[in-house]
């Protein structure tokens, strides 16, 4: 009987997504004069080139980055047993930010190339691990250090953009608030391999972590090293985060929000939190870029913007009214 439910809510969010999805190619400020099943085997015109390589990127990119950041919250909070645990939180995305400006100001990669993603990556692992041995390893001094490093990392990026000689650069503020309006065909190409890695590695270490939920101590004696499992964690949510923030910037409250949704409908066991994470993150960015585009026509408002506004009090709602349980039951 659970299956079963489980089975119609992954097709009932599944077609919402695919609503959305559809509307995301057939809303903006340039109307439509053909309808989206005649432009399946019509790429060329006004109309064709609107679709495909302007909105079709966008909402493709809304759904394998939802789904990689939606994914990366639920690997942060079972890794960390903290509901407040989060890509945001634990320097993965400050990190993420300053190394794409890194390598953009100072002329190395251009936006949407693969060293842009590579270095995003490399530089979300480095600060993550910064958190890792930093943080006193009681209490809440983890979330605080990451609260910290995120602050300086933050900082430093935005003293590279107001130096950086390098013409245009002021536009990378929008790293700030996050927009899915840079991305094209190219750009979600170069990311979604990286996004594929993290998403293999997450489900890799999902099992480890029903176990590890129980508790350092009793992982051990079962067979699992919590360091090393905790490394590959940050490794898997490395890719998922960098290869997101080098092309779309730091998207606010999406993987903090999606684990407490997918937890309330589905319970913690991580593997089936992943799938539904996915899912979920996909759907929740489709819908933020939607009204994003759309609420304030001709103007776009920051896609940052849009996930706080719906995210923070769905999620004080969230925290209120259930108590996250943290002890996987399949």
């Amino acid at each position: 009987m659970k299956s079963v439910k489980q089975a119609a809510l992954y097709i009932l969010i599944s077609t919402i997504a695919l609503v959305l999805f559809a509307l995301s190619l057939r809303s903006g400020i340039v109307h439509l004069h053909t309808s989206l099943w005649n432009l399946l085997t019509h790429h060329s015109g006004v109309d064709g080139t609107t679709v495909w390589q302007i909105r079709f990127p966008r909402a493709l990119g809304a759904v394998i980055i939802g789904a990689g950041l939606g994914i990366a919250g639920a690997i942060a909070q079972g890794i960390f047993r903290n509901p407040l645990a989060e890509p945001t939180l634990i320097g993965l995305s400050s990190g993420a930010t300053l190394g794409t400006i890194a390598v953009i100001s100072s002329g190395a990669a251009a936006y949407g190339s693969r060293t842009n993603a590579e270095a995003a990556v490399l530089f979300a692992i480095i600060a993550a691990f910064l958190v890792q041995l930093l943080a006193p390893n009681k209490g809440y001094g983890f979330l605080l250090t990451g609260i910290a490093v995120s602050a300086i990392l933050t900082a430093m990026a935005g003293l590279m953009i107001a130096i950086s000689p390098k013409p245009g650069i002021q536009s990378l503020s929008f790293w700030n608030f996050g927009s899915l309006s840079l991305l094209t065909n190219h750009s979600v190409q170069v990311i979604a391999p990286f996004i594929e890695v993290g998403i293999i590695i997450s489900f890799f270490v999902s099992r480890r972590l029903d176990a590890y939920s129980l508790g350092e101590s009793s992982s051990h004696y079962i067979g699992i090293n919590p360091r090393r499992l905790r490394a590959l964690a940050i490794v898997g949510m490395a890719f998922l985060v960098g290869a997101s923030v080098s092309a779309v910037g730091s998207i606010a409250f999406l993987g903090l929000l999606v684990p407490h949704i997918v937890r309330l409908l589905v319970g913690p066991a991580h593997r089936r939190m992943l799938t539904f994470s996915a899912l979920i993150g996909s759907t929740l960015l489709l819908l933020a870029d939607l009204l994003a585009r759309t609420l304030f026509e001709p103007h776009e408002i920051p896609l940052g913007l849009i996930t706080s506004l719906i995210g923070a009090p769905a999620l004080i709602i969230l925290l209120r009214t259930q108590k996250s349980q943290w002890v996987a039951h399949d």
